[in-house]
């Protein structure tokens, strides 16, 4: 009997070490002018009720080289922590922000200027949009941004994102997965085209 138990103990032990991890890796070209600058690689990865996000994105051009990375984790699809940084290499052009949840409030730190969102559950953030439709959801929070930013159905799997200073962001969706971004930046139009 004893034999059994610990047969038992074990097998209970290993399943709950080792619960299995599933990860999902996309990668999307960046292209300016139909000329490929870059490269995103978004993961996604869930054990249980935890996921986390890392969206890394490498940008280089004649005029300016980017490098931003997102990481988001959550607890039963709340996020608890998102952490988006972006070096641009110029001045004034680096950003730094986390957003970290407290019981029913987020802190957020946006280059050492910290600001609440009292009493919210943030559940849609702009990385979940690489990995899935976002079907009936009316507002994205941006982990760069540190804000909720509006989204509309535009109809045929394409979605508008509307940025703070009136810039559009199109997601285009085949069959429930991202294919497309159109992207209006700073440095022009851009599209990620996925590869992956």
């Amino acid at each position: 009997m004893k034999c059994l138990f610990r047969v038992l103990l074990c097998v209970v032990a290993v399943a709950v070490f080792y619960l299995p991890v599933h990860a999902q890796t996309t990668t999307f070209e960046v292209r300016i002018a139909n000329h490929a600058v870059g490269t995103i690689e978004a993961q996604r990865k869930v054990s249980g009720s935890a996921k986390s996000i890392t969206i890394k994105t490498r940008i280089q051009t004649l005029l300016a080289k980017i490098n931003s990375d997102i990481l988001n984790e959550y607890d039963n699809n709340v996020l608890t922590l998102a952490k988006s940084t972006r070096v641009a290499g110029k001045k004034g052009e680096d950003k730094e922000t986390t957003t970290r949840r407290n019981g029913n409030d987020y802190t957020v730190m946006l280059n050492g200027a910290r600001s609440v969102i009292d009493n919210t559950e943030i559940a849609h953030c702009v990385a979940d949009l690489y990995f899935s439709e976002p079907k009936q959801v009316s507002r994205i929070f941006s982990e760069a941004l540190g804000k909720f930013l509006p989204l509309h159905p535009l109809g045929s799997g394409q979605y508008e994102l509307v940025l703070p200073e009136g810039k559009k962001n199109i997601y285009k969706y085949s069959n429930g997965v991202l294919t497309e971004v159109e992207v209006n930046h700073t440095f022009g139009r851009a599209l990620f085209i996925k590869t992956i």
